[in-house]
């Protein structure tokens, strides 16, 4: 008799522990999906990044180039490899710069972007100085 007593409690404890194991488990499942954040939009959105992308490389050409020379070039070429960049992007982009002034030991270039997508325009006008 003192065995088959046993023998219940033992199923009452293992019929226990799968009951609360189960409750928990459905419960977490219901609460997950409030507890996810959805940031897949942020990363789909990739216009902002590659607008500051384009404004810190700005800067970056004025500040490595040599001599005045050396600047209009780099200027020329940076100005036709992000418009290519940006096409095969499907983002339309209008960058003009204005030499303002150009030394030996300073330079200062006056930029104008604007970057159109289908779901965006993101523009900024800035002057880089060396």
């Amino acid at each position: 008799m003192r065995s088959l007593l046993k023998s219940k409690k033992a199923q009452f404890f293992i019929l226990s522990a799968v009951l609360i194991v189960s409750v928990l488990f459905m419960i977490s499942n219901w609460i997950r999906p409030i507890s996810i954040l959805d940031t897949s939009s942020a990363v789909l959105m990739e216009e902002p990044f590659v607008f500051n992308n384009i404004k810190e490389k700005a800067d970056e050409t004025v500040q490595i180039s040599a001599n005045c020379e050396e600047l209009r070039f780099n200027l020329e070429e940076f100005k036709n490899f992000t418009v290519d960049f940006t096409l095969r992007k499907n983002f339309n982009l209008d960058l003009s710069y204005t030499i303002d002034s150009c030394g030996v030991s300073s330079r200062q270039v006056t930029f104008n972007i604007t970057m159109t997508s289908p779901r965006m325009t993101i523009n900024s006008n800035f002057v880089s100085s060396k």
